[in-house]
């Protein structure tokens, strides 16, 4: 009989939930839409494979290298032309072999500054990087200076291509990086063997003979090699595959998550206008036990947070498929772990609902504790814009069930099964709330 009344009770939340129009456009409509928007806005990004790479190519780009160089002939700011713009003569199968910035950049030259300046406002060029004329003179060493002084190159991107514009500049800043290093590198073999020549007279003969007879020639150009460095880190999974980022599953899940927590905290706060139309006062006057209807309330919305996050994924799955082109699950190969995530963020969600009826009063009180808590947790979880570059915010996101549940969700999309510690997370999380939540929410059904 009980669990007939709990199941009855459960299923009236469900009941309510769905087929409400409404309801269901702002649960399941409109994350739907606006994780598109985002997916289809960010669709370069979204390669083959499950959109594990991010393929950024193409991004015109003019130099104008204005550097006048050294006394030596020396011009780093040829540096960038030559690593960025492919000579005249190169087929395409050695552009595609010898060098991705080619393919990256599709770069050309300028002498002009305020005519790339005006390219790039017109849409005529992505990025413009301009090199100024004292380049050389001020990241450069020379035997008459040996010091390296503060420069600036200026990158110029177009507002339309923020993302484009921003991985110029980080390969621009790379280099200028690999060629201030080259240059503290020659610096500092000089300056140590000057010092060694001053306090070994024997070695400062000799270094003396080679330096005047031309024989002391050193080949510095290892020093302004990345390639030669002995280790590179390139970050991948277990199973050795690339990991990349795909926008539709970050921000397709944070949304997701965003709008379940709406689901879940007004689910159980809704006790409040049960009692204001009559239909809890009712119930509790029935041979109905108070605590049946508070569970039959809590299971109802925990299936409803069930179900609004489960058809999401799939939605959004769809979507990821018409995106590439291609039938793959853009949430990976453990279709087991992302319904374990499902049910596990369901439950924390459940919970956080149970302590919010608990601790609210009146209906105005709980429009607004639910609307904060909601938008804090959509904010620090990603569903608007990410915040892991702010550090004390960042701190503040793993306290959120929104941040371990879309960090399991992009783990799982990108082949990396380890989720214990999120889904330990979530449930601890959830039953810690709905421990302070049943002893609080019971009480707001006496009269």
């Amino acid at each position: 009989m009980i669990l007939q009344k709990l199941l009855t009770l459960a299923w009236r939340e469900i009941y309510v939930t769905f087929t409400d129009r409404s309801m269901v456009l702002i649960l399941l409509v409109t994350p739907l839409v606006l994780a598109t928007i985002i997916g289809s806005a960010f669709s370069g990004l979204i390669g083959a494979g499950g959109g594990r790479d991010v393929p950024v190519s193409d991004v015109t780009t003019v130099i104008v290298n204005q550097d006048q160089g050294l006394a030596d002939g020396t011009n780093y700011g040829q540096i960038f032309v030559d690593l960025l713009v492919p000579p005249a003569d190169l087929s395409p199968e050695a552009a595609n072999a010898e060098s991705v910035l080619f393919e990256l950049t599709n770069a050309v030259t300028l002498d002009d500054p305020e005519a790339a300046r005006e390219g790039v406002s017109t849409g005529v060029y992505v990025v413009a990087i301009l090199i100024p004329s004292d380049f050389s003179a001020r990241i450069g060493v020379s035997q008459e200076d040996m010091t390296i002084e503060p420069t600036t190159i200026e990158v110029i991107g177009n507002e339309s291509a923020p993302i484009s514009a921003s991985v110029v500049t980080m390969v621009v800043r790379s280099i200028a990086n690999d060629i201030a290093s080259g240059n503290i590198t020659i610096a500092s073999t000089i300056e140590a063997l000057i010092n060694r020549a001053t306090s070994d007279l024997g070695f400062g003969m000799e270094f003396l003979a080679a330096n005047s007879s031309g024989e002391f020639n050193p080949d510095f150009e290892s020093a302004f090699t990345t390639t030669a460095a002995p280790i590179t880190i390139e970050q991948q999974t277990v199973s050795g595959d690339v990991v990349g980022f795909n926008p539709l599953v970050t921000f397709g899940s944070a949304q997701a998550v965003f709008f379940m927590t709406f689901t879940a905290l007004y689910g159980v706060a809704s006790l409040i206008d049960d009692r204001k139309d009559g239909t809890l006062q009712r119930l509790v006057m029935s041979p109905t036990p108070r605590w049946v209807i508070l569970i039959g309330k809590i299971i109802g919305t925990f299936v409803t947070c069930v179900l609004q996050v489960s058809l999401l994924i799939i939605g959004l799955a769809v979507v990821g498929i018409v995106l590439q082109g291609e039938l793959t699950f853009i949430w990976g190969n453990n279709p087991l772990g992302v319904f374990a995530v499902v049910l596990a963020v369901a439950f924390a969600g459940s919970g956080i609902g149970v302590f919010v009826s608990g601790i609210v009063k009146t209906q105005e009180q709980s429009n607004i504790v639910v609307t904060v808590i909601a938008m804090v947790f959509g904010i620090l979880g990603g569903a608007f814009f990410t915040v892991q570059g702010i550090p004390i915010i960042r701190d503040l996101t793993q306290l959120t069930p929104n941040y371990w549940a879309v960090d399991a969700f992009t783990r799982l999309s990108q082949l990396d099964n380890a989720i214990g510690l999120n889904l330990i997370v979530l449930v601890a999380l959830g039953a810690a709330f709905f421990t302070a939540g049943l002893f609080l929410a019971n009480r707001r059904l006496e009269f």
